[in-house]
């Protein structure tokens, strides 16, 4: 080989040498500037993807807030539960799992091992298990299986004001009442189960972070008194079993500020147990239901005479000896009344003489009074689902149309504008805003939001409220329709109602009727508002006889529960409690060396520990596998066996709180 060759070759070689290293030269500034850009540009998008492919979060459900009384007593609590997980990854033998599981649970078997046999990371056997169930659980010592505390809602008093309160989903989310209308406030912080898995999907790891205590949402703080609450309920229900009714509503109301101290709708149903009643039965009737209001209405005409000024108090109106013509249409009155004034129309309940009333003020302005009283439109009451009513035009409104609505026929309402309308009466003629959440306050019991009273406006001066008070107190005095609504020797002022109701075909029953009476106490210091009405009684259907006699229970119940006397005069209402969580005593068991140990410790020994002083929801948080017998409510006050007493099992824990049974 000549020099020249061996030039050529050696030159060629370090050419091909040249292009592998720009090759690779060219191919590692690739490869940095790829690099680069994924660190500096795509991060957060990577770091997020992996994440979504080696992390699966199980959501659970948050706790929710505490919705107490006026008094701190609590409606609706959160308690935590048991739910038992599993990961069949980890799991060798799912049939023998399986039934083992099953078997403390009470699950058939089949569906368990079925759980089991898949390849996910993390499934639920169960939700939600009572203690007994969880210890059966715990006692297994199950691999792959595991319990983690979810918080589920409790209502202590089952039916009470459950249609103030609704009611919450498993998962946590509120779907009827104050649970769904007040849902953003109560709801508290969702909280999750973290797994991580390899490249295989395979579960590796499982956080124990759910196992901690959910942080609570906010709490709410209301009008409602528990025992006036009670007591309507109650009363509502004799009623409406007394006369076999339909159903029944009472309202007991502040009229100064338009607080509602109860709200009572029937036919009732446990929020514990929503899914085994009806969908229907959920309505709070008390604010969604409409009804013609009859002989009640017969209030807003005198109301219209005396703010028009076309009426004078001693005119004289023919009632016709009880029968009248108008529009094709003869008018009937249960009695044969001659000429009334409008004192005794009100007091008699002559319709004939409600409507020539009317006729005398004219529709326009017997329009703008109902207007005003707040009828056609919503209270602006907080909770979720009210209805506007029905008032037509008064365009629309014919001779015989006007005499209808004179007696409370042709326009619907509910029974909560009948009674925010006859507070503004007992008030001295201002339209409160009624309401039943007085206040949010967070966990730590810090106020966060309070609700004022709202004037919505003044729909009659103080005089002609004094004067209408008047003509009202007349239809509880010898001779009235409403002698039965007497409450000892306090003035009522109120009155009767008895409407047809309306055949879903058209026109109006025979046979089926509402029967109502609405009113305030003391007539000449008005303190409570109170609404009742029976839905198609039978026997008797007349208000005065029918809602009458519940109106006067309701109303002297509510006396002595806010500490009244009625027969000795008004006495100073008890203030509710200021703040939402008041700190308790330390329980003290009879041994002195057992002194300082905690309640649920001392149960965990099998020991009774003093629960004298602790609110139901405390106990039953603390209960653990103790079997409760609950009677009444409020603070324990009583129990057996005595504290620092054996607890052998399957004993019943007896507990008397204050109030007796509920």
């Amino acid at each position: 080989m000549n020099a020249r060759q061996e030039a050529r070759e050696r030159q060629w070689l370090r050419l091909r040498l040249w292009l592998v290293g720009a090759f690779f030269g060219l191919a590692f500034v690739v490869l940095l500037g790829r690099a680069v850009h994924l660190q500096l540009f795509q991060h957060q998008e990577l770091t997020a993807r992996a994440q979504r492919e080696f992390l699966k979060q199980v959501e659970i459900a948050p706790r929710r807030g505490i919705i107490f009384d006026r008094n701190q007593e609590e409606l609706a609590v959160s308690l935590d539960t048991h739910s038992v997980y599993a990961s069949p990854l980890k799991i060798t033998q799912p049939r023998g799992v399986g039934r083992s599981l099953a078997a403390a649970l009470g699950l058939p078997a089949q569906e368990v091992i079925k759980r089991l046999s898949g390849e996910k990371g993390f499934v639920w056997i169960a939700r939600r298990v009572s203690p007994d169930k969880a210890e059966a659980v715990k006692k297994l010592e199950l691999e792959g299986v595991g319990l983690v505390m979810e918080p589920r809602r409790f209502y202590p008093y089952t039916t009470l004001a459950c249609h103030v309160l609704g009611f919450a989903g498993l998962d946590a989310r509120g779907l009827e009442g104050l649970e769904k209308g007040h849902d953003r406030v109560l709801k508290g912080q969702s909280h999750t189960l973290t797994s991580l898995r390899d490249a295989l999907g395979r579960t590796i790891h499982l956080t124990p972070a759910a196992l901690t205590k959910l942080p609570e949402g906010n709490h709410l703080m209301l009008t409602l008194d528990k025992g006036i609450q009670y007591r309507a309920e109650k009363i509502l229900a004799e009623t409406v079993a007394k006369y076999r009714a339909k159903g029944g509503q009472a309202i007991v109301m502040i009229p100064q500020t338009g607080e509602i101290l109860a709200l009572a709708s029937l036919p009732a149903f446990n929020p514990n147990v929503f899914a085994s009643y009806p969908q229907e039965v959920y309505r709070n009737r008390v604010l969604t239901d409409t009804y013609e209001p009859g002989s009640t209405f017969k209030t807003f005409v005198a109301a219209a005479a005396l703010m028009s000024h076309k009426v004078t108090l001693d005119q004289l109106f023919d009632c016709e000896q009880g029968a009248w013509q108008i529009g094709g249409r003869t008018i009937h009155d249960t009695h044969e009344y001659g000429k009334l004034n409008l004192a005794d129309v009100i007091k008699l309940s002559s319709n004939i003489g409600a409507a020539k009333v009317g006729q005398t003020i004219g529709a326009d302005e017997l329009y703008k009074t109902i207007q005003a009283f707040g009828f056609g439109q919503g209270t602006g009451v907080d909770l979720p689902g009210e209805s506007r009513g029905i008032l037509r035009p008064v365009g629309a409104w014919r001779p015989v149309e006007l005499a209808n609505i004179c007696f409370g026929h042709g326009v619907a309402v509910t029974a909560l504008q009948m009674a925010q309308a006859f507070a503004a009466i007992a008030n001295g003629g201002v339209l409160m805003r009624p309401y039943v959440v007085r206040a949010e306050v967070d966990s730590s019991g810090h106020l966060i939001a309070e609700t004022q009273p709202r004037v919505v406006r003044r729909v009659m001066s103080a005089r002609e409220a004094r004067i209408l008070t008047g003509m009202l107190q007349r239809v509880t005095e010898e001779g009235g329709t409403g002698t039965r609504a007497r409450v000892g020797s306090l003035p009522v002022a109120g009155k009767t109602g008895t409407a047809q109701k309306v055949n879903p075909g058209g026109g109006y029953s025979r046979s089926e009727y509402m029967a109502s009476f609405m009113g305030f106490l003391p007539a000449d210091n008005p303190q409570i508002v109170v609404a009742v009405i029976i839905d198609t009684p039978r026997g008797q259907h007349y208000g005065g006889v029918v809602a009458g006699p519940a109106f006067s229970q309701i109303a002297r119940a509510s006396l002595d529960v806010l500490g009244w006397q009625p027969e000795a005069g008004l006495q100073t209402a008890r203030e509710p409690k200021a703040a939402p969580a008041p700190a308790l005593a330390k329980a003290k068991p009879l041994d002195p060396e057992l002194a300082e140990m905690e309640p649920k410790h001392l149960l965990a020994l099998g020991l009774a520990p003093d629960l004298t002083g602790y609110t139901l929801r405390q106990v039953l948080d603390m209960s653990g596998m103790v079997r409760l017998s609950l009677q009444g409510w409020g603070r324990v006050v009583a129990q057996e066996p005595a504290p620092g007493r054996p607890l052998s099992k399957g004993l019943s824990l007896r507990l008397a709180p204050q109030g007796g049974g509920a």
